[in-house]
């Protein structure tokens, strides 16, 4: 726990200690703030220290605070949020201005005192704001929150949020930098050398957080590596092509660059068949050791990205729009693959993989009772078309080596080959649901009409006396729990659901049209960049509330379109085979954004995913539409 400023003190006269040695007064696990007023950014950045088990209970609305204390005290099983006698409280200062808050005290005294803070008189006095407002407010502060507690007194407006320090947060794009390479603050140029490091950050945690050694050779999805694998590829894949485009020989061992180059995207109905790939060993003893490939990793991120970073800085290396690019798709590399590291490990969580550390473990019941109460969508459907919309944008990489364009970097933004270029696209008149299918939705499928026609989702678990749950990175909860989350399951599972409804998958450029109209983005409250380790209810399609628009619960979304190459696609020269190895028929193009996306790529309109459409482990869900 950070130690109060300088320019605070403390009202709570002292402590009277045990007058018995041998018992020493009881600590506490950890310590709560109590805010009250509107405080600043740098305030709450300023309560927390990190990696710790205190709490921020910030109170936003004007009444009192004792009835939301009381349900927060039950959400944290902790009945310390209202004993009087635990709390003390502070003046500080907030923007140069006085700022009163409480804290628990560090020790508690043993023998009877009045408190000096009576609960039942303390008021909340500020203003409410809208929800992603706060979580904005939050991630800048470095702070995540773990639930809201909207008052249920009719007597009080207001909202309790729960916060911890996470060890990371992704702020809004609204506070990306100026800088030298970006002058204009684009979020789609060159990332910053704190954009790797967080990406490096959230990797690490997972990579070194939530799998167990023992696990480092296990192979939670046969389709894909084991985990060891994906430690020594994404270093690889950064060794490899930025030692290229700037003419250097590549660090670290020689044959690291055969045996991680490349993952496997197998066929589904027949394994046998695959994409150029590395050729891995095939005994666990063959491979690099954990500790060697860690080092590699280092050696990676100090003496080729982090040294491009320098020189660009120091003026000792030109940055070019290739250079840029290639450093663009190392970044973007890393994001994709956290995704695909956390999908494989979700199919063992409670089985040997450990819940993502320092992030608190969500309030199940709590959260799942807020989420029995969103309304419906006000219509179950909104009719879109007919319409021409943009798709993709102009970026293509031969361009890079133009020289009116060589060093055009900070105003650009960059893109996967299948992106660009931008096209104008003609899509008719349909009708589609606000919100995707939900496990509850498609578990009465599956139990019913469905029976014996689609799999299971491989996002659910069934325990052995036949309870259907559904994975979390904190293992398998109970459907009561994740029943309004979308459901992810394969393409072709959603697709024989929506038949069943009389419908079908949207197109990709349906799909586009909605998305553009209806869902929010990171800063305006999606569910992207590890907000929560989970999928959320869906929320678009409740008109009084901007006009329709919300989220889609965090996931990916389906569509009917294949991929394939489109009027003037051409293919990456950098990273050869990204999208044309799998023009197959088999991959279905998917849209939107996980709760494990990064903000770069959940927020980008023109970014483009792909899968099997029988490959059931991703993060991916469909909504229902409709021909007019």
């Amino acid at each position: 726990m950070r130690s109060s400023s300088p320019t605070s003190s403390c009202d709570s006269y002292g402590s009277a200690v045990s007058t018995a040695p041998s018992t020493p007064p009881p600590e506490l696990a950890g310590s709560y703030f109590l805010v009250l007023h509107d405080a600043s950014q740098a305030f709450l950045d300023g309560l927390l220290a990190k990696a710790s088990s205190d709490r921020v209970l910030l109170c936003k609305g004007a009444g009192a605070v004792k009835p939301v204390l009381e349900e927060a005290a039950g959400v944290l099983g902790d009945m310390a949020v209202v004993d009087d006698a635990r709390w003390e409280r502070v003046v500080s200062n907030d923007n140069g201005s006085e700022a009163i808050y409480y804290k628990t005290k560090d020790v508690i005294a043993t023998i009877d005192k009045k408190p000096s803070i009576a609960l039942d008189t303390v008021q909340c006095d500020s203003k409410l704001a809208p929800h992603a407002t706060m979580l904005n407010l939050f991630c800048e502060a470095g702070l995540r929150s773990i639930i809201g507690l909207p008052s249920r007194s009719a007597n009080t407006t207001t909202t309790l949020y729960i916060l911890e320090r996470p060890p990371l947060t992704f702020p809004p794009f609204s506070s990306t930098p100026r800088s030298a390479p970006n002058p204009i603050a684009n979020p789609y140029t060159l990332p910053s050398l704190a954009e790797f490091t967080r990406a490096w950050a959230i990797w690490d945690l997972i990579t070194l957080g939530m799998i167990p050694s023992e696990l480092l050779h296990s192979k939670p999805i046969d389709l894909r590596h084991k985990p060891l694998f994906y430690i020594g590829h994404l270093p690889t894949f950064a060794n490899i092509l930025l030692s290229r485009v700037i003419g250097e020989r590549e660090v670290g061992p020689r044959h690291y660059l055969t045996t991680f180059e490349r993952g496997i995207d197998p066929s589904v109905d027949d394994p046998e068949r695959c994409h150029s790939h590395s050729e891995v060993p095939e005994r666990d003893e063959d491979w690099p050791v954990i500790g060697d490939v860690l080092a590699y990793r280092d050696e990676v991120r100090e003496k080729v990205i982090k040294r491009i970073f320098a020189e660009v800085e120091s003026g000792e290396r030109a940055l070019t729009r290739r250079l840029a690019r290639t450093m663009v798709m190392v970044h973007e590399h890393d994001g994709f693959h956290i995704e695909t590291l956390l999908y494989m490990l979700i199919q063992r969580a409670g089985t040997g993989m450990l819940p993502p550390p320092g992030f608190a473990p969500p309030p199940w019941p709590a959260l799942a009772a807020q989420w029995d109460a969103i309304p419906a969508p006000t219509t179950p459907t909104v009719t879109l078309g007919p319409a021409t919309i943009t798709m993709g944008h102009d970026d293509q990489e031969p361009d890079d080596l133009l020289p009116a364009l060589e060093h055009d970097v900070g105003a650009h933004e960059f893109g996967w080959d299948n992106e660009s270029p931008a096209r104008a696209v003609h899509v008719g008149a349909f009708r589609v649901e606000w919100r995707p299918v939900t496990n509850g939705e498609f578990l009465a499928f599956w139990q019913g009409p469905g029976k014996d026609v689609v799999d299971m989702p491989a996002s659910w678990a069934q325990t052995e006396d036949g309870e259907v749950r559904v994975r979390t990175l904190y293992g398998p909860v109970p459907m009561a729990h994740a029943k309004h989350w979308p459901v992810l399951t394969a393409y072709d599972d959603l697709a024989k659901y929506a038949a069943h409804k009389g419908g079908r998958i949207p197109t990709e450029p349906e799909l586009r049209l909605f998305l553009d109209a209806y869902q929010v983005g990171y800063e305006e409250g999606a569910n992207t960049g590890f907000r929560h380790w989970h999928p959320l209810p869906a929320t678009a399609g409740l008109q009084e509330i901007d006009g329709g628009r919300g989220s889609n619960g965090g996931v990916w979304e389906w569509t009917a379109t294949a991929l394939d190459a489109h009027p003037g696609f051409v293919g990456t020269g950098i990273f050869p085979g990204y999208s044309s190895d799998f023009f197959d028929g088999k991959h279905q193009v998917v849209l939107g954004a996980s709760y494990a996306t990064i903000p770069r790529l959940g927020d980008r309109r023109t970014v483009r995913n792909f899968y099997q459409h029988n490959y059931p482990y991703p993060w991916v869900g469909a909504r229902v539409a409709y021909d007019v």
